[in-house]
């Protein structure tokens, strides 16, 4: 008897000297204004996230002002230039893994971009001599703060030489529109607070820890007043040696994310409507959805529209966890144009919010007429936006098509309407409008275009669009992106049209809408550079023929070789005889040879460019005939 209790004993001695599983701990370096962070982070967070890596792997974020900050980065001042600072930062996005430079051997060590699933099974294969498991709470029925207990036991001795216990509240932030430049609205895992913080940012823990040694601690923090507590939230922990070469982290865990017993969110619903005339009843939803654990019953929804008074309505029912309810809001007469809906709830089943953060919102929405407007439709915008057409601002956000003060086209005037892509996230989407037209028979639209990119790698869009369900959803029928929507010259530059040579007549045949559908021009933002359009002219018929030869001859026009080193070929074809000029223009605007300056007969014409003088670049061919002017682009190397 006494052999076997001394073998159970040796056994017991074992399995306590043996080394706990890792959870291992990556922390990246991001922010909304870096480019190569909006390319690199979704293929990274799906590594992170796949298979049984949660299992292996914690994935935490900060945001730094790499290249520049925005407010979104600057909230958390404090935590980023800690961070920043502590492990020398040298690029965005980039990443410590376990305190370590992952990937070393990489043209860019910790890049994420190079992370792999070999990182991450190596680096969980490393021993520990930690178990460690931490259980949070809200404090209060505000929920206002968080205290956390975290308990850590060596599994084998252990002695560091500047240990610390890190505790992070950590959240995904969404956003309905990017807070950057980068054009990412979607953020996973990012640091929000650090309990405690100051200092050392951290709770010292001892340096020599004997095998079987367990300590408790317990944190507590509030919580900051930027984060959506019904968004998950959930502390992080880990043991740091900051007096390690490589800042090692011995190990890391994670709390079960925090649930709000009771609370209400609020979402806008885009809507559109149609209505007769230049004004209708209509009557805007929200969503209502329960993001709390109990049962919601009731709640008071507040809601005003554009600048007026702020009014309620009550609401009844019964909502589940997790579930949402489209509720109609009461009528209201609304002239035709775009609004915004601003909107918010309170008093979930009578009490208190202790969530303020998911409670308002606002969405744009669209009133149409839908009264039949004869053709043709014109506008040139000289005198502003013509009645009962809309510039409309589809996210509520302020930044859409405006009129812009420009150098127009041979038809002369001083006025366009511009989409800022210059300046306007990737993804902002707005659209001119045209009053719902009568089309029976070959209809056509025909207007001019001036749009240069930043730089190849840059892809504005420019479409013809058409709804029969009063703007809920479009249809393309003509679209026109990067190279393609071009008509001069890339430049990193803000573009604004200085000479006719830098527009382009373009035309859609619509005949294909239905009777009764709205149509629209709808430009997206790349964020490249600027797009304009002038001189609409929707009419019945085909191509008039002011524009009809120039359309033929651009449609069918090429430069080749392209690039070319002492000659290139330009072809297009004349629809009319014509009187034709083809010079080579630089990136400047100026003219470095007329080709050609003649009267050509209608059909396939070729003209010969000499391009032994020209110096290695860009150039701009630009061909005038009496109907319009269309340009080709010439690159010339040596």
């Amino acid at each position: 008897m006494k052999k076997i209790l001394l073998t159970v004993a040796a056994l017991a001695t074992t399995l306590l000297s043996a080394n706990a599983q890792r959870m291992t701990l990556h922390e990246e370096f991001t922010g909304e204004n870096c480019p190569p962070c909006a390319s690199t982070n979704p293929g990274f967070w799906d590594l992170c996230n796949g298979g049984t890596n949660p299992s292996k792997l914690i994935h935490i974020s900060y945001m730094v002002p790499i290249p520049s900050a925005g407010w979104y980065c600057n909230r958390q001042t404090a935590m980023y230039t800690w961070r920043d600072s502590y492990y020398s930062v040298p690029f965005a996005p980039y990443g410590r893994y376990d305190g370590h430079v992952p990937n070393p051997t990489a043209s860019s060590p910790g890049h994420p971009g190079y992370f792999t699933q070999a990182d991450i099974d190596a680096e969980a294969a490393v021993p520990t001599s930690f178990n460690m498991s931490v259980v949070s709470t809200w404090t209060d029925a505000t929920c206002s703060a968080i205290q956390s207990v975290v308990t850590i036991t060596s599994t084998s001795a252990w002695t560091g030489t500047t240990p610390y216990l890190r505790t992070m509240l950590v959240k995904t932030d969404h956003f309905a529109s990017a807070p950057g430049t980068n054009g990412e609205t979607d953020f996973e895992n990012v640091v929000q607070a650090v309990y405690p913080s100051g200092g050392a940012w951290g709770t010292s823990i001892p340096t020599s820890w004997p095998a079987s040694t367990t300590n408790t601690y317990t944190i507590t923090g509030t919580v900051p007043s930027y984060v959506d507590k019904s968004e998950n939230p959930r502390i992080v922990v880990f043991i740091q040696d900051d007096g390690s070469a490589t800042k090692a982290i011995a190990q890391a865990a994670q709390s079960p994310v925090l649930t709000l017993p009771l609370d209400a969110g609020m979402t806008s619903l885009p809507s559109t409507f149609c209505v007769t005339g230049t004004s209708g009843s209509v009557a805007p939803s929200v969503t209502l959805k329960n993001t709390g654990t109990t049962a919601l019953t009731s709640a008071t929804i507040y809601y005003k529209i554009d600048g007026g008074t702020m009014m309620s309505t009550p609401w009844t029912g019964s909502l589940a966890a997790g579930a949402t309810e489209v509720v109609a809001l009461p009528a209201s007469t609304l002239s035709t144009g775009g609004h915004t809906l601003y909107d918010s709830v309170a008093d979930p089943n009578a009490a208190a919010d202790v969530n303020v953060l998911n409670n308002a919102s606002s969405t744009a929405f669209l009133v149409q007429s839908n009264t039949a407007a004869s053709l043709p439709l014109t506008t040139g915008f000289e005198s502003g936006i013509p009645a009962n057409w809309t510039l409309f601002d589809a996210n509520g956000n302020g930044k859409n098509l405006a009129t812009a003060t420009v150098t127009n086209h041979a038809t002369g005037g001083s006025k366009a309407i511009k989409h800022d892509n210059y300046n306007y996230a990737a993804g902002e989407e707005n659209y001119c409008i045209l009053p719902t037209p009568t089309i029976s028979g070959t209809t056509t639209l025909e207007f001019w275009l001036a749009h240069a990119q930043y730089s190849s790698s840059y892809s504005d869009k420019l479409e013809v669009v058409y709804s029969t369900d009063c703007g809920d959803s479009w249809t393309s029928i003509w679209s026109q992106t990067g190279s393609t929507l071009a008509t001069t010259a890339a430049t990193t530059s803000a573009f604004s049209p200085t000479s006719a040579s830098q527009w382009a007549a373009r035309v859609v045949n619509v005949t294909s809408v239905p009777t009764g559908a709205l149509v629209a021009f709808r430009a997206t933002s790349d964020y490249g550079n600027n797009v304009y359009i002038d001189d609409i002219n929707m009419h019945a018929g085909a191509a008039s023929t002011a524009v009809a030869p120039i359309t033929s001859a651009s449609a069918n026009a090429a430069v080749y070789p392209n690039p070319a080193v002492n000659e290139a070929t330009l072809s297009f074809t004349l629809a009319n005889t014509s009187s034709v000029q083809v010079q080579v223009v630089d990136e400047l605007g100026r003219v470095l040879n007329t080709v050609a300056n003649e009267t050509m007969n209608a059909g396939a014409q070729k003209v010969v460019i000499n391009t032994s003088a020209l110096a290695t670049g860009i150039y701009n061919v630009v061909v005038r005939t009496e109907q319009g002017t269309f340009t080709q682009h010439l690159s010339v190397v040596k």
